[in-house]
């Protein structure tokens, strides 16, 4: 009785639901990422790192941004939101898919054959994925968790069956896509004929998605230009990638908690603002980041030892250096929710730009001499600028003391107090 009753209340709060899947999610991720890492070697990693991070720039441009919208015309009340944008979102999987069939079958190379039939369901999985976020932020939590489950259970059987192919590992990558497509679906109870969709109100928004798909690509191309960078312009091996590739993952456990707050807000600010609300939260994740950033400095190389192997032991230094860019960018995640909702979208694509921009310049310098850790250095400077940008805009825009958003005053402090006590009660009277 007692067990049931913790699970209700950390089911009733959006935030305390979000983060609590996020942690099980990093259990879940580090179990895959133990077979994942073994069965792939470095070289291939790096191999797959290079592709899949095409496929997530191919995907994210052919997604004109469209659904970037999405939470504005809901706050809006645009008449039948939801059908209109689903009907859009299918009749571009369908022509995708059409074109991708096609390319895959006249290009001679399988790195962009992979892309070809690879991204038409990623762009589904990103627009539905995103819809279902702002509808349920709770149900879009639990297609996250169940498509980290099915797919660590997959790696688990590919590790023990199957030959080390790069295949193999990329249909790993669509496992996740086709959960999120189906479960996004199932949820919204609805399949609208995407041969009637309203190509006006297409028309209409095309000139908001086009911006946000420039954001988006911003935002990709801050994760994916250095891996790109370092295969394709520098000729770095593919085991090096890999190691990159490795320390880019365990330093973005760090992430999962301004995540967690980005994934509700988006859900708040879709309705108001939200000011009072966007400030705590930034507060309250500090505080929480840098309790999981310790636990990465701490862990790491252990973790690294026992879930990839000594082979992979070179990712750590680049996990510790990329640590130092997680709180600055996740006041980038979070305020930009914000900025979103209010369709202040060229404030926010200009801020990120300046971040993109000094990425790659850094980039040009940083991985001839360094290679993956000069890569690193790099994408550390753009989250310092992305985040710092974002930052300094909110503070000044509403007002806000800077002391506010690091700082819980004493009644803060008082009023949380109160609420975890109340929990404890709760729990304690109904056990």
């Amino acid at each position: 009785m007692r067990l049931k009753n913790i699970v209700r209340r950390i089911t009733d709060n959006d935030y305390v639901y979000t983060i609590f899947t996020k942690i099980m999610a990093v259990v879940i991720g580090l179990i895959a990422s133990s077979y994942s890492n073994r069965f792939l070697g470095p070289a291939l990693k790096g191999e797959l790192g290079r592709i899949s991070s095409m496929i997530s720039i191919i995907a994210v441009t052919a997604n004109f941004g469209l659904y970037q919208p999405y939470p504005y015309y809901k706050r809006q009340n645009e008449p039948d939101v939801l059908n209109k944008f689903l009907r859009i979102f299918l009749l571009q999987f369908v022509v995708y898919m059409v074109i991708g069939v096609f390319a895959a079958a006249v290009l001679d190379s399988f790195a962009l054959t992979a892309v070809c039939l690879i991204a038409p369901i990623q762009v589904l999985a990103n627009q539905l994925s995103f819809m279902i976020m702002v509808e349920d932020v709770k149900f879009k939590n639990k297609i996250f968790f169940t498509a980290r489950i099915t797919n660590t259970l997959i790696t688990i059987l590919a590790f023990y069956t199957m030959n080390r192919t790069i295949l193999v590992s990329l249909a790993l990558v669509i496992v996740g896509d086709l959960i999120t497509v189906i479960m996004a679906l199932y949820r919204m109870k609805r399949m609208p004929n995407p041969f009637k969709a309203d190509l006006r109100f297409a028309a209409k928004i095309v000139p908001f998605g086009f911006v946000s798909m420039i954001t988006t690509l911003m935002v990709t191309l801050n994760y994916r230009v250095d891996t790109l960078m370092m295969g394709y312009m520098f000729g770095i091996a593919d085991a090096e990638i890999g190691f990159y590739a490795l320390g880019v993952s365990l330093s973005e456990y760090g992430w999962l908690i301004p995540d967690a707050f980005r994934e509700v807000l988006f859900s708040r600010t879709a309705k108001d603002d939200a000011i009072g609300e966007v400030t705590m939260s930034m507060k309250v994740n500090l505080y929480l980041t840098m309790g999981m950033i310790a636990g990465i400095l701490v862990l790491g190389k252990p973790v690294i030892w026992l879930l990839a192997g000594a082979e992979y032991l070179p990712a750590y230094p680049v996990t510790v250096l990329l640590i130092a860019g997680i709180i600055p960018m996740s006041y980038f995640k979070i305020i930009g929710t914000l900025l979103l909702a209010q369709g202040k979208k060229y404030t926010y694509l200009g801020m990120l730009t300046l971040s993109v921009a000094a990425n790659i310049i850094c980039n040009m310098f940083t991985i001839p001499l360094w290679g993956k850790m000069g890569a690193a250095a790099a994408s550390v400077v753009s989250y310092m600028v992305a985040g710092g940008c974002f930052l300094v805009y909110y503070l000044r825009t509403y007002n806000i003391p800077a002391r506010d958003v690091f700082l819980f005053r004493p009644e803060e402090i008082a009023r949380l107090k109160g609420m975890l006590g109340k929990i404890r009660r709760k729990l304690g009277a109904k056990a």
